[in-house]
This record gives structure tokens, sequence and C-alpha cells, in this order.
């Protein structure tokens, strides 16, 4: 089972937690992520700064990468170094990038040089790097998202249909309102959303409950689940804040819309890390 938490930074309230720099936490659900592995060839400082600086720049162009890390989906870049020529006060660096797939067949090449000065050399920052990684990252951006809609390395060709159930904990009208803010955000991340539980593969309960009131502001916790089509839960989230009494009566239409997109992040990481065969798509009522 997948469990994530949610916590509430200002000022982003509901916010979960993106990750920190788990590959499978995607903001584009649709396109595995990254794990850019350290470089052959290079002194670890060196390594760690070009790897950091290429999954920064995979990032940028909203794929999900890191330097640790990996799932089920995960692709693999990695680098082999060699020195490429040098002068009094510089030395060319030559990488050969081979990008991999979770089962290690080959997705593509590339090549990229770079002079560095002796000190940045010695004791190089991501920013040295940060020319170098943006061409990598753009070359083997076009290969992602080309193998995807090819269907070529990327196991999830499509997101499942999903059903969203009535909120519970609240009165009908809050519900209702709560429970079409997540369907409209989850329609915008290309979750196919049904309005009935026949054809769902998976389906999204919530249930909010309300703390005390404290000086004018009431805790409000929202616990969303991901289940199967035949109710085993695959995964839940947890969101919490103190939201004033006024917002929670009057303005709740837009609270709701910054639970659901909030939330939404959430249920789109749970699904990215399941299994094909977590989620058949039999009937199921309730």
């Amino acid at each position: 089972m997948v469990g994530l938490s949610a916590c509430q930074p200002v000022p982003a309230p509901f916010a979960h937690p993106s990750g920190t720099g788990d590959p499978s936490v995607a903001n584009r659900p649709d396109i595995a992520g990254v794990t850019v592995n350290p470089i052959a060839g290079l002194t670890k400082i060196q390594s760690d700064a070009l790897s950091r600086a290429v999954a920064d720049a995979f990032i940028k162009l909203e794929i999900p990468a890191a330097t640790s890390g990996a799932n089920k989906r995960s692709q693999f870049l990695e680098g082999f170094a060699f020195t490429d020529g040098t002068s009094r006060d510089r030395t060319g660096v030559r990488i050969l990038w081979r990008l991999t797939d979770s089962q290690g067949n080959l997705i593509g090449k590339y090549q990229s040089s770079k002079f560095l000065g002796r000190g940045n050399l010695k004791n190089p920052t991501p920013e040295n790097y940060s020319d170098t990684a943006k061409r990598t990252a753009r070359h083997f951006a076009r290969l992602i998202l080309r193998t995807r809609l090819e269907g070529v390395a990327a196991p999830i060709s499509a997101l499942p249909p999903l059903h969203v159930w009535p909120v519970d904990g609240i009165d009908e009208d809050r519900s209702a309102v709560l429970k079409s803010a997540m369907e409209q955000t989850l329609k915008f991340r290309k979750f196919p959303v049904l309005k009935g539980l026949d054809g769902a593969a998976l389906i999204i309960t919530g249930a909010v409950s309300l703390g005390p009131v404290r000086q004018g502001r009431q805790p409000i916790t929202i616990s969303w689940a991901v289940l199967n089509a035949s109710g085993k839960q695959l995964g839940k989230l947890d969101q919490k804040n103190a939201v004033s009494v006024s917002t929670i009566k009057n303005n709740w239409q837009l609270l709701s819309q910054v639970i659901a997109k909030n939330a939404a992040g959430g249920v789109s990481e749970i699904v990215n890390r399941l299994p094909l065969n977590s989620f058949p798509q039999d009937k199921k009522t309730r």
C-alpha cells in the first residue's frame, strides 16, 4: 500500500509533499522519471555537481528527475567522462551519455563537451555545468516525449478511468462542491473521470474532519483513499490545515479548489507508482 501524508507550509495550504528527489513523484503523471546516475570518470564532487545540474535541467522541462531513487517506471541516465584536451588554464571534459529504460534497454545516446577552468574543475558547482546540462536534458527530453507517444519504454500508456465518490464528513452541499472540484482537477490532469462506477478502474474516496474552533480558526483534515474496482485500498493521503471559520462557512468553493488541486497531485503520485495489474476494471457497487 502506498501512503502519502500532507503538510501545509504557508502560503500553500493543503499542499502535499512533492518529494525530495524521488523521480516517482511527477508533475507529469504520463512521463516516467529519470534517475541521473553518478558520472564515471569524474571525482565525486564533479559527478555530484554535473548529475545535479542535469536533473535540475530535466525538472525545468517538466520531466521529473533526481540523482537517487527509482521506481518501476524510471529511466536511467548514465555518463562516462573523458579528458578532451588541456591548455594552461582550462581542461576539456567530454561526456558520453546513455539513457536506458527500467529493463536496461537503450533509449538513446548523446555526447557533450565542456571546458572548465582549473578552479572550477577541482570544485565545480551545478552552475558550472548548466549549459552542458541544458543541452543534454533537451536532447533526452525529446526522446522521452517521443517514446511516451509511441508507447516505447512507457509501461502506462493511458491513465486509468476513475470515479470520485461523494465526500463524507460534511453536509451534502459542501460534499458536492468538493467532489466536483476534485473531478475537475483530475480531468485537468488527463484522468478519465466517470460519473458512475461502471467501467471505473479506480475509486477516489474522501472524508473531512473538522476540529474545535480556536481563536477564529478551525482545524480541518481531509483523508483521501485510492481504491481499485474491488474496493481494495491502493494508497492514501491526508491533508491538514487550520482555516478561518469564515472561509469554511462563506468561501467553501474556493477552499475546495485549493484542497482538490493539492490532493489531485497526491492521487497522481499514487497512481504513477502502481503496476497496471493494480487496477483491473471490474464493476463495483457500493
